[in-house]
């Protein structure tokens, strides 16, 4: 096998409207219908699907990279009144600086966005 990339990731949602508004709006993504008829949110030529559920009952963990600076991540979402559970904190990934945060999307999918130096 020689895998290069993830296609998707699929998120339990339980309200795809606010789930769309919240990837839309606060991300910036472009809000989509995949081929099977399910919603999703595009990020270059990868994807969130949204799975509707009643309940969440098992969030999930994915991270985005970002390539503004954190102070204006940080401001951006306090503009938008999103969960931020940690954060900005230094840390190192695959052996670079970096720092991150993490918010809750509406369903308490957490999100960590890392900037890296």
């Amino acid at each position: 096998m020689n895998i290069r990339e993830v296609q998707y990731i699929t998120i339990p949602v339980s309200n795809l409207e606010a789930s769309e508004r919240f990837y839309h709006e606060v991300f910036d993504l472009p809000i989509i219908t995949l081929d099977d008829g399910s919603l999703g949110a595009q990020l270059n030529k990868h994807f969130i699907k949204f799975r509707k559920v009643d309940k969440v009952e098992s969030p999930i963990v994915f991270g985005f990279v970002d390539k503004d600076s954190m102070e204006n991540i940080h401001s951006h979402l306090r503009n938008y009144y999103v969960d931020i559970v940690a954060g900005p904190t230094p840390t190192n990934e695959l052996r670079r600086k970096a720092s991150s945060i993490t918010v809750l999307d509406p369903d308490k999918n957490q999100i960590e966005i890392t900037v890296f130096e």
